[in-house]
């Protein structure tokens, strides 16, 4: 028993370090910088009002095209229920309902991600990448070149990306780099992409006009369960792909990190 404490001590001392490491990194940008000092007090204020602790801990992005948003959801703990945060507005659209198939189709996917990288010096202010292609996506994209460079950014434009402003952007930064560093550089920060809330009156838009897309219909239905999974516990959902390229929807929000091909 003694052994497992102090284990468990070095796991935790070591996560730390690591999380300090990965802010210091962050902060040796003045942009990073800047978005810390621009919104910190702010986010701190956020997320005090929702009766969590001032600093991000675990966090979850969902987006939807047709309404334009990315709403914010977090906890303080990864298995207590999740409380939405904020509603931020996307600046602009890309592409048209329907998940990314190919390089250069200006699509912004749709599925389930993680945040995979950080760039504090992007062409687009600051920008966080989306874990696109994923399995599903790989399953049924272009085999030659599916296209990989899909991120949430700033400056307000938009091929295939989730676009903000810049001051909006700084905040979703700031917030998503304070959860990363609590969780660890293991941890996967969940963002999944929906084309729309599947409410009853979106369900009706989209069977009358994708009608003749049956195929991009059954991948809806099928993404639903993960929309509905987070509906019904406000907990994240993780996920496995069968051989047919269908999620599986699973429980924890990590699963990914017990998953050796994710």
């Amino acid at each position: 028993m003694k052994h497992f404490f102090i284990l468990a001590l070095m796991c935790f001392t070591l996560n730390r370090a690591h999380a300090q490491d990965f802010l210091s990194n962050q902060l040796n940008n003045e942009r990073v910088r800047q978005a810390r000092d621009r919104s910190d007090r702010k986010i701190r204020k956020l997320f005090r009002d929702s009766g969590l602790s001032e600093t991000p801990k675990y966090i979850y992005w969902r987006a939807f095209k047709l309404e334009d948003q990315l709403e914010l959801w977090a906890s303080d703990s990864s298995t207590n229920a999740y409380k939405r945060i904020k509603v931020y507005s996307i600046c602009r659209g890309s592409g048209d309902l329907g998940p990314k198939r190919k390089f250069g189709d200006m699509q912004v996917p749709e599925g389930m991600y993680y945040i995979e990288r950080y760039n504090p010096s992007s062409n687009y202010h600051l920008s966080m990448k989306v874990s696109y292609p994923n399995e599903v996506d790989l399953k049924f994209a272009n085999k030659d070149n599916p296209g990989n460079e899909i991120y949430v950014h700033g400056d307000c434009v938009s091929v295939g990306c989730i676009p903000m402003t810049d001051s909006v952007m700084q905040e979703i930064y700031w917030i998503t780099a304070r959860s990363q560093a609590y969780q660890g550089n293991n941890a996967k920060i969940p963002i999944d992409i929906f084309p729309c809330r599947f409410t009853q009156k979106n369900w009706a838009y989209l069977q009358t006009n994708y009608a003749h897309k049956p195929n991009m219909i059954r991948f809806w239905k099928n993404i639903e369960d993960g929309y509905k999974f987070f509906n019904t516990y406000k907990i994240p959902p993780g996920y496995w792909v069968d051989d047919a390229g269908n999620y599986k929807i699973v429980f924890p929000q990590n699963y990914h990190l017990f998953n050796e091909n994710h």
